[in-house]
């Protein structure tokens, strides 16, 4: 019943309207303009049929346009936003765990990875012997920061300490810059900082990048996590460059809402990535995976990051 009764309204509102709509003369007079512009266009594409068909091709081309730049606009969701810098050369079948909880990956028989660590003077002193012994074979060591409210650059306390260490135990090192740079002035005197750094420890070269580490503030309230995209991109790429003109390699660090603030798409520099899910899921490239930040290594106190260097994979797709 209640149905009908609605069913019924509006039926009878359409029909006043239509009825308003046909007898009103405002409604005559603008179906006389309407047959009046006709007849005018079709003058003009008799006469000039040339200049009409120009027109209408400059139409249809501008709608076109105006369509793919929307496409390109939408495109920069979250999740399109992490594309195909290049194709992930990675065949997740090949990625086993042992039973300690450490990721593998074995081609054939051979496994292609290396284990690493990242650490600060959060871990404390490090007995460096013992993590190489427990199958370690490389390290990111923190060099420095920028704090994110009053923005002062400082050393890692055991930056020196760590990097010794890790050398004498043979193990492959890298350093890391955890940045909160505004500006590409900022982002320069970052990998100045850095550079300097390399040079008081006495380093000239490392086996492993400079590492760029643009992360938000816990509370998202710090001095740089309101960068647009085109920001982010210009200040990692200014502190990269400096520090690839003194000769040393770079990556950009950070986990799928770290990466979304970059342009990745334009965005040069080689990902190291931090996910800790059993197989990433990102559809982009990246030569290192953080997989996991509750690790146990010996000679470290406590949890630890534990890395999967990619390198010799990502150089050559494995087989299928």
């Amino acid at each position: 019943m209640i149905f009908k009764s609605s069913h019924k309204s509006k039926k009878t509102r359409n029909s006043t309207t239509r009825s308003k709509t046909k007898h009103t003369p405002a409604s005559a007079n603008a179906s006389k303009r309407k047959q009046r512009a006709m007849h005018i266009l079709e003058q003009n594409f008799q006469n000039n049929p040339v200049v009409t068909w120009g027109l209408i091709t400059l139409a249809i081309v501008f709608v076109l346009a105006l369509l793919q730049s929307c496409q390109g606009l939408f495109s920069l969701s979250f999740d399109n936003n992490l594309i195909i810098k290049n194709e992930v050369p990675y065949e997740w079948k090949n990625l086993t765990y042992d039973a300690t909880g450490r990721a593998h990956y074995v081609v054939d028989g051979e496994e292609l990875t290396r284990t690493g660590v990242d650490v600060s003077s959060h871990q404390g002193l490090i007995d460096w012997e013992a993590v190489a012994a427990d199958n370690i074979q490389f390290a990111m060591l923190r060099i420095g920061y920028r704090g994110s409210t009053e923005g002062g650059i400082r050393a890692d306390e055991l930056f020196e300490t760590n990097l010794k260490g890790a050398q004498s135990a043979g193990l492959d090192v890298g350093v890391y810059f955890f940045s909160q740079a505004i500006n590409v002035e900022e982002a320069r005197e970052e990998a100045a900082f850095v550079l300097q750094q390399l040079r008081e420890a006495g380093v000239t070269k490392l086996n492993l990048p400079v590492a760029f580490d643009l992360e938000p503030s816990p509370d998202y309230s710090g001095r740089a996590d309101n960068l647009s995209p085109a920001e982010t991109n210009a200040i990692a790429r200014a502190f990269c460059t400096t520090i690839q003109e003194a000769g040393y390699r770079v990556i950009v660090y950070g986990n799928k809402v770290d990466l979304n603030r970059f342009d990745l798409v334009s965005l040069d520099e080689p990902i190291w990535l931090a996910q800790y899910v059993d197989q990433p899921d990102v559809n982009f490239n990246f030569l290192i995976w953080q997989y996991t930040s509750t690790g146990q290594v010996d000679g470290i106190t406590g949890s630890v990051d534990l890395n999967l260097d990619f390198s010799r994979v990502s150089t050559s797709k494995s087989p299928k």
